[in-house]
């Protein structure tokens, strides 16, 4: 045991000693263009690594690289390919080099990089290389996106929000940034936010594994605290109170949501299927918000971001292709039966959110 402890630390000490030989630095140099038989390589080297022949594929990189010490494909594909075999210290090691150069792919150069890092423990090393990245390229969705994901493992919550929101201003149709801010969202309390960013990621990833736990935290958030009571007539409402506030004031809206789900008990909803009911619990849902929106807080990031998409979305009639759509992952046999049936609606659905105007975050 003592050996392996002393091993694990070595190689940890190592890694430190890389990173702090290493500095990154912007860009000077220029890459030089493959030629036509490295690009062949180059794309032997992709196949063997989706094939999982890493030391195959890092050595056909290798080949370029002999030829063409400045081919940035090959060295971004080799770190590449060094990360996913776990061989942390030469992905970075290549990844400096790559980094070094101007190219499209230094943005994810600097995702591996900090990657890396991230995988290999030194989180804080790994925002450092993050935010490098980032005053490179302030557009950046994909490096905001990966700070948000090494501050959430690190427990900064506030901190990871924040570049999760970044994330999803610069690229509103990027399913994980959703996730990740229904995610963050849910461990601070705030439900309304969660539900509407849960929604959107199932808007654009509705049948995933990662889809399920999507569509639970919507049912969850959408039964609003309400259970039929233990005798037949009663209904029990619970809402919550001295909720945060800092995301908009949504306890009417609370308060609203449990009055209406308890609505789907009363005789003459008894008929409607499940699907039906939380379609028109999403409409009465986005209609309150309508009427709420005037009053909200147009400095916070969810009635700015959020709510416009969704009361558009009632506005242009989506509502009910929106709950059949996102609950491709339900047992629920109406669900595919629906959209098999309704294709133009749901076609009409998905472009009109393709084509949604977001606005732009700050």
């Amino acid at each position: 045991m003592n050996k392996i402890i002393r091993a694990a630390f070595i190689i940890v000490f190592l890694l430190g000693l890389t990173a702090a030989a290493q500095k990154l630095e912007p860009p000077k140099l220029e890459p030089t263009p493959s030629t036509d038989s490295q690009k062949q390589l180059i794309n032997e080297g992709i196949s063997l690594h989706d094939a999982g022949d890493y030391a195959g594929a890092i050595s056909r990189y290798e080949q370029v690289l002999n030829e063409n010490p400045n081919n940035i494909e090959a060295l971004y594909e080799m770190s590449y390919s060094y990360y996913v075999a776990k061989d942390y210290k030469n992905s970075i090691d290549v990844g400096y080099k790559a980094a070094q150069y101007k190219s499209p792919l230094l943005d994810a150069t600097y995702v591996q990089i900090g990657s890396c890092y991230d995988e290999s423990g030194d989180s804080k090393k790994a925002i450092e290389i993050y935010k490098a990245g980032i005053k490179l390229s302030p557009l950046s969705s994909l490096l905001q996106y990966n700070l948000a994901v090494t501050y959430l493992r690190t427990g900064q919550l506030e901190e990871a929000k924040a570049a999760a929101k970044k994330s999803a201003g610069l690229d509103p149709n990027h399913p994980s940034s959703q996730l990740l801010l229904s995610t963050l969202f849910d461990k601070g309390s705030y439900r309304i936010p969660s539900l509407l960013a849960a929604m959107r990621f199932l808007v654009l990833e509705p049948n995933s594994q990662r889809s399920d736990a999507a569509l639970e935290r919507v049912r969850r958030i959408m039964q609003a605290g309400v259970s039929p009571g233990k005798e037949g007539n009663n209904i029990s409402i619970v809402v919550g109170t001295g909720q945060k506030k800092d995301e908009g004031d949504f306890e009417s809206l609370e308060l609203f949501m449990g009055l209406m789900k308890a609505a789907n008990y009363v005789e003459k909803n008894k008929d409607k299927s499940e699907l039906q009911l939380l379609a028109g619990n999403f409409d009465s849902l986005f209609a309150f918000l309508s009427e709420s929106s005037n009053k909200g807080d147009r400095s916070k990031f969810t009635w700015t971001y959020y709510l416009p998409y969704f009361l558009e979305l009632k506005k242009q009639g989506h509502t009910e292709a929106l709950a059949y759509f996102i609950n491709q992952r339900s047992d629920m046999s109406q669900v595919n039966a629906w959209l098999q049936l309704h294709q133009n609606k749901v076609s009409d659905f998905l472009a009109w959110s393709r084509n949604y105007p977001w606005p732009k975050i700050d």
